[in-house]
């Protein structure tokens, strides 16, 4: 057997193997997201629908490596990657104590939370924007670390020490909802609709047709 060739079993029986156990791994975390989500959704729906019966929250199944969280005009779209990463050098993960005692702890899988209008999904407004409000990083001691939007890009950055478990990723959906409720639909400037093409002018009288998104112009608080 030629060098070349150890070098390919030796890298398949233990990079290849890791990041298989990494992705396992994050499809069980990604299928734990999404028991607390319903759960969540379950608590809200009485106490909104007391309020106003027209209100609707709940929790969609879109595929194996997709589900959306819907509380009225926002939805919140879960999506886990199947791929697994590594962060770069320069990086406060790549830097930090916990990864240069073993380099296999700064790989990691990725599920990611992008907020939609509910009515982009609903209609199919396939030129609407969703905006990426957290991404949750899992490594292959069940260690996490979430970038994003607001207090997602600091409350949960102790990768060294934070393990995920129900209490942190009801934590981080709470806060994907809550940066989610906050983050309005803007009017878009008059400049940008002073004129409009006739179909144009049918596509306002299509829900399908005209697009939407929350901000022109979105930039991180």
């Amino acid at each position: 057997m030629s060098e070349k060739l150890v070098e390919i079993i030796d890298g398949l029986n233990n990079k290849a193997a890791l990041k298989q156990h990494i992705y396992r791994n994050t499809i069980t975390v990604f299928e734990q997201f999404k028991k607390c989500a319903s759960e969540i959704a379950d608590k809200l729906t009485p106490e909104v629908i007391s309020e106003d019966n027209s209100l609707e929250v709940g929790l969609s199944e879109i595929g194996e490596f997709e589900f959306h969280l819907k509380f009225s005009g926002d939805t919140i779209a879960f999506i886990m990657h199947t791929n697994v990463f590594s962060f770069p050098p320069e990086h406060e993960v790549s830097k930090s104590s916990y990864v240069n005692e073993a380099s296999d702890r700064g790989y990691c899988g990725m599920i990611q939370a992008y907020n939609f209008l509910s009515d982009s999904l609903k209609y199919q407004r396939l030129g609407d924007i969703g905006y990426l409000l957290a991404r949750i990083f899992i490594n292959c001691e069940g260690n996490f670390y979430v970038d994003g939007q607001r207090q997602l890009d600091f409350l949960f950055k102790d990768f060294n020490k934070q393990k995920i478990d129900n209490e942190s990723i009801i934590k981080v959906i709470e806060q994907t909802m809550l940066y989610a409720l906050d983050f309005d639909l803007y009017i878009p400037p008059t400049d940008t609709m002073k004129e409009i093409t006739v179909q144009e002018k049918d596509y306002f009288n299509n829900p399908r047709g005209f697009a939407t998104g929350k901000r022109l112009g979105f930039k991180k608080d």
